[in-house]
C-alpha cells in the first residue's frame, strides 16, 4: 500500500493539470459544507453575550421550545415567562446570594408629541433588575417608588437633554404616558449596549410588558464559592419548568430576538444543508469521475502490461485520497469566512440581528473534511470499476474512442429516478397539505439526478434534434460541432450535468418562492375589505387605542384588532406523531364582513370563539382535521389547548394557517399587542377623518387604507424573499464555478484534438467558431432540459401551495437564468479553448495526455 501511495503521489506530481478540477471541486465543496456547518453551530450556540445581565453568574428563564424526539427542538415564538413566585424560590436555593427578576417592555420615547429618532433601542425593565448589570446611581438619584417616575440610562438622559426632577413621555403601543426622572444611571466602563435602558418600579414594568406579575427572567448572584454551573445545576433540580444559563448563553435569555434569530437560523441552514450537501457531493463524484475517464487511454495501458484490476482500483483510490485530503483541509478554512458573509446576507434581509455573533468551532471543518473524503472515496471506486474490469486484450482499443454504450444499472438507476421524481412532483395532485409541497420540492434533485445518469443519451437525442437546423445556420462548424457531440456524449454529459443540475435546482427554488409570493399577494389584496386600518410605525398597537376606535366610531363601524404569532401543532402524518410551527393570527369574528374575507370553504367564522379555531385550506389537508373535529395546538408561550374546527377558509397564505380567537391569542404573546387595526363600514369620508385624529393622538400610530396595508405584507413578503435569496446566490455561485470547472476540464482535455484539425488544413477562427457553436448547443441543451427537470416541481408545488397548475415564473428570473448559463458556458469554452490554440499544432500534438 505504501508503494501504491507512491505512485499515485508520483502521478499527481506529473499530472498536476489533469488533478486540478478534482481538486477545485473537492475544495469548494468543502468550503460549502464548512459555512454551512457554522451557520447550524450558531444557530445552536451563537448570538451575544450577556450585557444587562452580565453581573448575574447564572440566569434562569422559562423552557423556551419544545422538545422533539431524534430532531431539533421546536422554538416558541413568544417569552415563556416564569411564575411570580419564581424570584423567591430561586432565593431560596442553597448558594444564591442575591435574586432579582427581570421584566422588559419595549418603549419608545415621545418629544413634542411624536416619536423620537434615538440611536439604540430603548427598553423599559423594573428597578430590580438594575443590579444585575450592575447600574450605579449617579449622585442625588434615588430609585423610582411610584408609577409615575423613572431612571434613565445617561447615554439616553444626554441624547435628550433630561437630568433628574424633568418629565418624559414614554409610549407602548402608541399610549403614552409622562415621568418624572428620579435618577440618572450608568452600566460599568467599557460595557456594550445594544439598547438604551429605562427603569420603572417593577409593578409599573410589568403593567407595560403585559406580563400580569410573571417575570421574564431571574438572574442569580452566587455566594462566595459557589461556582455557577454548580449553582445552575441546583436551582434546575430545585425549580421545576426553568431552565438555567451560565456564561454567554445568558445573552440567549436576555435578548428574545437573538434566540428567536438563533432559531430561525437553525431552520434555514438545516433545510439548505440537506439538498446543498447532496448537491456538493453529486459535483464532487462527477468531477472526479470526468478526472479519472479523461485518463481511460493511460488505465488501459496499465491494464495491458500487466496490471490487475485490484492495482488498478488502489491507485486511483490512493490518488483521490492524496488529492482530497489536502482540497477538503484548504477549503474548510475559507469556508468560515463564506459563513460570515452569509450572515451579514441573511442580517441585511432581516432574518438576523445586525450584531449576530457567529460560534466558531473546528467541528464545521473537520465534519467537512470527512463528508469530502467519503464521497471522494466512494466516487473514486464507482469511477474505477470501468477501466479496472477492462480485458487487457480490448483495454488499449476501447480507450481509443469513447464507448456510447451505457451500462444496464445505470440506465436502469436513472429511469428509476425520473419516474420517482415525477411521482414526487405529482403528489400535491392527490394528496393536499405540506409534506406533499415537500415531496415536489424533492423531485427536483431526483430528476436532476436521474438525468445525469442518462446524460449520454440525452445528449446524443438532443444533438441528432439540433444537427439540421445548426448545419443550416452554420454547415462546415455546426457538421464539426455536432459530430463531436455524438462522438464524445459521456464527456460533454459530464460537462453538461452541473449546468442542468444549476439551472433546475435554481429555477425551483427561485420561481416556487415567486409563486408563493404572488399567492400570498393576491390573496391579501383580495382578503383586506376594509376600508381603513391602524399600524404602529414603532411597534404594536395597544388595546386601549382598539377601546378608544371603537368609542370613537359606534357599532354602525367594525373594528377588528388583529394579532399574530406562530404556534406548534401537534398531528398524525403517515401514521407517526408529528409536531410543526404555523402562522397564526387572532381576530374579532362580529361584523368580520366588514373587514376581512378569508374565503370560507366550509363552516363559519362566526361561529369562532373561546374554544375554537378556524384552519386554512392547507392546515386542514395537513391535520386532517375538518369542520367539529378538534386539534392540539401549542399557543406562543407554551400553553396547550385543543379547540374545535369551526371553519376552513381558502387564504391561508396571506393570512396565516390558524385564526383565533382575538383576546385568547392575545393574552399568550410577549407583549399583548396587536399587529394592526382593521376599520370598515359607515360613512368612509367621516370614519377617516375619525380614525385619522385618534391616530395623531396617539405617537407612534399610522392611519392608512386596506391597500397600503396589502402593500406593507407585499414588502414584508420580499424581505422574507430576499433571504432565501441569499441562500440561492450562494448555492447558484458554488454551481457557477462546478460549471466552469468541469467545462474547463472537458475543454482543456482536447488540446490534441485541436492540433489534429489544424494539421488537417482547419485555421484557428474555424477551431474556435467551431467551439462557439459547441458550446451554444451545450448551452441550450442545459437550460432547456434544467427548465424541463424543474417544471413538474413547480407545477407540483403551485398545486399544493395555490390550487393552480400555473406556476409564477418571474421574467426577470428566467433571463436571469439564461444569461447566467450562456455567459458561464461560453466563457468556460472559450478561455481554455483559445489557451489550448496558442501552442503549434506540431507541438501540441505530441502533448502527454
Amino acid at each position: 500500500m505504501v508503494i501504491m501511495r507512491d505512485i499515485a503521489r508520483k502521478t499527481i506530481k506529473g499530472r498536476k493539470a489533469g488533478f486540478v478540477g478534482a481538486f477545485l471541486a473537492v475544495l469548494l465543496a468543502s468550503t460549502l459544507v464548512t459555512a454551512l456547518g457554522v451557520l447550524v453551530e450558531s444557530g445552536v450556540r451563537g448570538g451575544l453575550p450577556p450585557q444587562r445581565y452580565a453581573g448575574a453568574d447564572v440566569v434562569v428563564g422559562g423552557v423556551q421550545a419544545l422538545p422533539v424526539v431524534e430532531d431539533t427542538d421546536l422554538p416558541l415564538s413568544e417569552r415563556v415567562r416564569l411564575p411570580a413566585d419564581a424570584v423567591d424560590a430561586v432565593a431560596a436555593v442553597p448558594g444564591v446570594a442575591e435574586a432579582a427578576g427581570d421584566v422588559s417592555a419595549p418603549v419608545s420615547v415621545v418629544t413634542d408629541g411624536a416619536v423620537a429618532e434615538l440611536p439604540r433601542p430603548v427598553t423599559g425593565h423594573g428597578w430590580s433588575a438594575a443590579a444585575l448589570t450592575p447600574f450605579t446611581v449617579a449622585d442625588g438619584g434615588s430609585a423610582p417608588e411610584r408609577d409615575d417616575e423613572v431612571a434613565l440610562e445617561d447615554d439616553l438622559a444626554s441624547t435628550l437633554g433630561s437630568g433628574i426632577g424633568d418629565r418624559v413621555e414614554l409610549a407602548v403601543g402608541g399610549v403614552a404616558s409622562s415621568y418624572t426622572v428620579t435618577a440618572v444611571v450608568t452600566r460599568p466602563a467599557g460595557a456594550d449596549a445594544r439598547e438604551s435602558a429605562v427603569f420603572l418600579t417593577d409593578e409599573r414594568a410589568g403593567d407595560l410588558a403585559g406580563a400580569d406579575g410573571r417575570w421574564d427572567a431571574v438572574g442569580v448572584v452566587a455566594a462566595d464559592g459557589v461556582a455557577a454551573d454548580d449553582l445552575a445545576a441546583r436551582i434546575a433540580d430545585a425549580v421545576p419548568g426553568v431552565r438555567t444559563h451560565t456564561g454567554d448563553a445568558r445573552g440567549h435569555v436576555e435578548f428574545f430576538d437573538i434566540g428567536r434569530a438563533r432559531s430561525e437560523l437553525t431552520f434555514l441552514a438545516l433545510s439548505l444543508a440537506g439538498t446543498t450537501v447532496l448537491i456538493a457531493m453529486f459535483v464532487v463524484a462527477s468531477t472526479l469521475a470526468l478526472s479519472i475517464q479523461q485518463r481511460r487511454r493511460e488505465f488501459a495501458l496499465l491494464r495491458a502490461v500487466g496490471a490487475k484490476r485490484g492495482q488498478v482500483r488502489r491507485l486511483v483510490g490512493a490518488e483521490v485520497m492524496l488529492l482530497a485530503s489536502t482540497a477538503a483541509v484548504l477549503g474548510a478554512v475559507p469556508g468560515y469566512l463564506v459563513a460570515v458573509l452569509l450572515v451579514r446576507g441573511f442580517a441585511g434581509s432581516g432574518l438576523l440581528p445586525a450584531d449576530f455573533r457567529l460560534a466558531m468551532s473546528p467541528v464545521p471543518g473537520l465534519a467537512a473534511v470527512v463528508l469530502c473524503l467519503v464521497t471522494a472515496r466512494l466516487a473514486g471506486w464507482v469511477a474505477a470499476r470501468r477501466p479496472a474490469r477492462l480485458n487487457p486484450v480490448e483495454a488499449l482499443g476501447e480507450s481509443a474512442v469513447e464507448q456510447p454504450r451505457l451500462g444496464t444499472g445505470r440506465v436502469v438507476a436513472g429511469v428509476v429516478l425520473i419516474l420517482l421524481g415525477l411521482a414526487a412532483s405529482g403528489i400535491p395532485m392527490l394528496v393536499p397539505g405540506t409534506v406533499a409541497v415537500a415531496g415536489a420540492a424533492g423531485g427536483a434533485l431526483l430528476l436532476s439526478i436521474g438525468v445525469a445518469l442518462l446524460g449520454p443519451r440525452v445528449l446524443g437525442a438532443a444533438a441528432g434534434l439540433l444537427a439540421a437546423p445548426v448545419r443550416r445556420l452554420s454547415p462546415v462548424h455546426g457538421y464539426l460541432a455536432t459530430a463531436n457531440m455524438r462522438a464524445n456524449s459521456r464527456r460533454l454529459a459530464a460537462a453538461v450535468t452541473p449546468i442542468v443540475l444549476a439551472v433546475a435546482v435554481v429555477s425551483v427554488q427561485l420561481f416556487s418562492q415567486s409563486t408563493l409570493a404572488a399567492a400570498a399577494g393576491r390573496q391579501t389584496v383580495d382578503g383586506v375589505v376594509a376600508d381603513h386600518v391602524v399600524t404602529g410605525s414603532d411597534g404594536g398597537v395597544g388595546a386601549a387605542v382598539t377601546d378608544e376606535l371603537r368609542r370613537e366610531l359606534g357599532g354602525d363601524v367594525t373594528v377588528t384588532p388583529v394579532v399574530h404569532s406562530q404556534v406548534v401543532v401537534r398531528y398524525t402524518e403517515l401514521g407517526d406523531p408529528a409536531q410543526e410551527t404555523f402562522a397564526a393570527q387572532g381576530l374579532d369574528a362580529a361584523g368580520l364582513d366588514r373587514t376581512l374575507d378569508l374565503e370560507v370553504r366550509d363552516g363559519d367564522l362566526g361561529d369562532l370563539r373561546d374554544g375554537t379555531v378556524a384552519l386554512s385550506r392547507n392546515a386542514s389537508a395537513t391535520f386532517g382535521a375538518s369542520v367539529g373535529e378538534t386539534v392540539e395546538i401549542v399557543l406562543g408561550d407554551g400553553t396547550t389547548i385543543e379547540p374545535a374546527v369551526v371553519a376552513v377558509y381558502g387564504r391561508g397564505l396571506g393570512f396565516g394557517d390558524l385564526t383565533l380567537p382575538h383576546d385568547q391569542l392575545a393574552a399568550h404573546t410577549t407583549t399583548g399587542q396587536d399587529s394592526w387595526v382593521l376599520i370598515g363600514g359607515g360613512d368612509t369620508d367621516a370614519v377617516g377623518d375619525a380614525v385619522a385624529r385618534v391616530a395623531a393622538e396617539h405617537p407612534g400610530l399610522v392611519a392608512g387604507t386596506g391597500a397600503g396595508l396589502s402593500a406593507a405584507g407585499s414588502a414584508e413578503r420580499s424581505a422574507e424573499s430576499s433571504t432565501s435569496l441569499v441562500a440561492i446566490l450562494a448555492l447558484l455561485a458554488y454551481l457557477a464555478v462546478s460549471v466552469v470547472n468541469t467545462l474547463v476540464m472537458a475543454t482543456s482535455e482536447r488540446t490534441r484534438e485541436f492540433a489534429l484539425l489544424r494539421l488537417a488544413g482547419a485555421g484557428r477562427r474555424h477551431v474556435l467558431a467551431m467551439m462557439r457553436v459547441e458550446a451554444a448547443v451545450i448551452v441550450a441543451v442545459s437550460v432547456v432540459v434544467g427548465l424541463l427537470v424543474a417544471l413538474p416541481p413547480l407545477v407540483g408545488i403551485s398545486v399544493g401551495l395555490t390550487e393552480s397548475f400555473l406556476p409564477s415564473i418571474s421574467p426577470a428570473g428566467f433571463l436571469g437564468i439564461v444569461l447566467a448559463t450562456a455567459s458561464l458556458g461560453f466563457l468556460a469554452v472559450g478561455v481554455p479553448a483559445r489557451a489550448a490554440l496558442r501552442l503549434r499544432p506540431v507541438d501540441a500534438i505530441g502533448l502527454r495526455e
